[in-house]
């Protein structure tokens, strides 16, 4: 007389018997996939018909958590999208699914890398630069923590995509690539790499009339040479950026290199503090501010020659400590003939550029 019960559904109410059943979808698209996509003396191909069936076969594994086969059925669609020739768009897109559920899924990072590359290039075939780069920041994110190196080569080929790049609205896409790839870059320590991404990106800026953008690039690349030890460089930059037309000279961004860059060559850590705390920062990159508020005159040697040029020099009380570029009033230059009357490249053996 004892009465059983409904069979059981599983531990997650029910969730089990759905799986198997999605799962069972999943291989019946994928049986009706392939026979799509064979051909006989009557039959030929049905590409379009094949890549349905592997799109529904990919959901319906996803659903049924079999990720594994949810990948292999989103590449089997992507392929079969290649093959119909309508452009690498839609198959972008799909090989795109499957690097997430690679990365999110199943924690496969190199996987996911892969898939996002192969993606990559299909929107680079199709013309859509900014996608490629997306595809490929993605790619550089998903493996950051496992491979570093890798992640910061994929950033790089990112923003490569776009230097024989004239037209403007491609142009346009490029600052959010760019942008993922110099922070990356910071995180990754690799300071000098993301000093000269910023350094290129500015002209960018500057080819669409984004003053204010220019501005705050070239500060940050100001901000990043420091940090990265190298005050010629940063010094250097920051000259060569207020000779050019842009944005940079005459702007508040501008204004705090260059105190940024005097404290450290007056070696003045009370000013450097004080230009670390600027409110002209918020207006950077957050990995980038941080930077700038963990700048100390340790964090930077300054080459003898700009200390002699600001020892050589020691401003009148009001009076301002020569500006980089030599642009604010000061005593009588030394024997020199740099903008700090320290002696200038010419005046030994470097080119002219190499000291500010």
């Amino acid at each position: 007389g004892h009465r059983r019960g409904p069979p059981s559904a599983g531990p997650a109410g029910g969730l089990t018997r759905m799986e198997e059943r999605k799962r069972r979808e999943g291989d019946e698209a994928m049986a009706m996939g392939a026979k799509c996509e064979k051909s006989g003396w009557l039959k030929s191909k049905d590409l379009d018909g094949a890549a349905a069936a592997y799109e529904r076969a990919a959901t319906c594994y996803r659903v049924a958590k079999a990720l594994p086969e949810s990948i292999s059925a989103y590449e089997r669609a992507a392929a079969a999208h290649e093959a119909l020739e309508l452009g690498g768009g839609s198959a972008a897109k799909l090989l795109e699914a499957a690097a997430l559920i690679a990365k999110d899924g199943l924690k496969a990072a190199a996987n996911a890398a892969d898939l996002y590359e192969r993606a990559s290039m299909l929107h680079a075939a199709d013309g859509s630069l900014d996608l490629a780069g997306s595809a490929l920041c993605k790619a550089g994110r998903a493996v950051e923590a496992s491979d570093p190196k890798r992640a910061c080569a994929l950033m790089m080929r990112a923003c490569a995509l776009f230097d024989d790049e004239d037209e403007e609205p491609r142009l346009r896409g490029s600052a959010e690539t760019f942008r993922a790839a110099a922070t990356l870059l910071v995180r990754a320590g690799l300071l000098a790499d993301a000093a000269a991404l910023l350094r290129k990106q500015a002209p960018v800026y500057a080819r669409q009339n984004r003053p204010h953008d220019v501005a705050r690039t070239e500060l940050s690349a100001v901000i990043v040479s420091l940090s990265a030890g190298d005050y010629e460089r940063a010094a250097t930059g920051c000259n060569q950026a207020a000779m050019r037309p842009g944005g940079f000279a005459g702007s508040d961004e501008a204004d705090l290199a260059r105190r940024l860059l005097e404290a450290f060559a007056s070696q003045d850590a009370e000013a450097l503090a004080t230009a670390c705390s600027h409110g002209t920062l918020a207006g950077v990159e957050n990995q980038i501010a941080l930077l700038a508020r963990g700048l100390t005159l340790l964090s930077c040697r300054v080459p003898p020659a700009y200390l002699a040029a600001i020892s050589n020099r020691v401003a009148a009380p009001g009076r301002a400590v020569p500006l980089v570029d030599g642009s604010s009033l000061g005593t009588t230059p030394a024997s020199g003939t740099g903008d700090f009357g320290e002696l200038a490249p010419e005046d030994t053996e470097p080119s002219p550029d190499d000291l500010c």
